[in-house]
């Protein structure tokens, strides 16, 4: 897709993007879905400039884009799950991250699911 050429033409420059994976239904091959983008910023970024990096692509490209190191720690894990890579500057880089997310996630999952269990049965 011609967009997603753009945007990787894009972080290509952008020396505090690590990577760039498209997740949802476009990942899943869905027909007629809207393209979901996860942008992977190198770690030690404060908060205020990773939301400006995102104003900066959202405002740039008609994509529903999202700063990964923003995202709650259970979309992360869907990012990482089913998502795919459509650029990746050092992939090395990217494994820690994924890694360091993935401990995170089953320090945080037993009270996820039990939050998840209580919105269930009420």
């Amino acid at each position: 897709m011609k967009i997603l050429k753009r945007l990787v033409e894009t972080v290509k420059k952008d020396k505090d993007v690590l990577a760039v994976l498209v997740f949802g239904s476009y990942a899943r091959g869905e027909r007629y879905s809207d393209i979901d983008v996860c942008i992977v910023l190198k770690e030690k970024m404060k908060n205020l400039e990773m939301s400006r990096k995102k104003l900066y692509y959202i405002s740039s490209f008609p994509l529903d884009i999202h700063i990964f190191q923003q995202l709650p720690l259970y979309i992360r894990i869907r990012v990482l799950k089913e998502g795919k890579v459509i650029y990746c500057k050092n992939m090395d880089l990217l494994y820690d991250t994924a890694i360091k997310t993935i401990k995170e996630f089953e320090d945080y999952k037993h009270i996820y699911y039990s939050y998840l269990e209580g919105v269930l049965n009420g």
